[in-house]
């Protein structure tokens, strides 16, 4: 009667642990398998309050058009990167260099990947809150995504959502 009663110990105890490593493996795998993310993408960085000139893609082709503002108003300057998707790093480029490029302004590369922002998290609110992720931003697909380390600001002030995608590099 003994030994019964512990398989059933046994097995009430293994069944959550059998159901937290299939949960983890279900979140975690596809990650593993996920092809490498193949297209780095142009972006630029600005504040909420208005930058000198606003960024487009035309035709493959970054164009900049200029911003009218009253003339006591001091407009910030936008900074342009490039992201390096396969080491996550960012590069600052000039206009010249990126109208040389050529973009696609699809959001979704040509190898399934998009950018995004991420978004509040509440968590099992009241108990656990999970705090506020919607200024971060990820690169996701394939079942997967990565949080990309990007510029914050034009001036190290913080901006909510400061940071804008141009196009993927082809």
């Amino acid at each position: 009667m003994g030994s019964k009663k512990n398989i059933s110990l046994l097995i009430g105890i293994a069944i959550p642990i059998l159901m937290i490593v299939l949960i983890a493996l279900s979140i975690y795998l596809p990650s593993f398998f996920a092809p490498a993310p193949q297209f780095n993408f142009l972006y630029v960085t600005e504040d909420n309050y208005g930058q000198n000139f606003q960024f487009g893609v035309e035709n493959g082709v970054l164009v900049k058009r200029e911003v009218k503002y009253p003339e006591h108003y001091i407009p910030k300057e936008s900074r342009l990167f490039i992201h390096d998707v396969i080491k996550n790093t960012d590069r600052e480029i000039t206009f010249e260099d990126a109208r040389k490029l050529k973009l696609d302004s699809r959001l979704k590369s040509p190898d399934g990947y998009e950018v995004v922002y991420g978004s509040t998290d509440y968590g099992f609110f009241p108990f656990f809150y999970g705090g506020h992720d919607y200024n971060a931003m990820y690169l996701k697909g394939h079942n997967t995504s990565k949080k990309l380390d990007l510029q914050a600001s034009t001036d190290g002030r913080y901006y909510y959502r400061n940071r804008r995608f141009l196009g993927w590099i082809r």
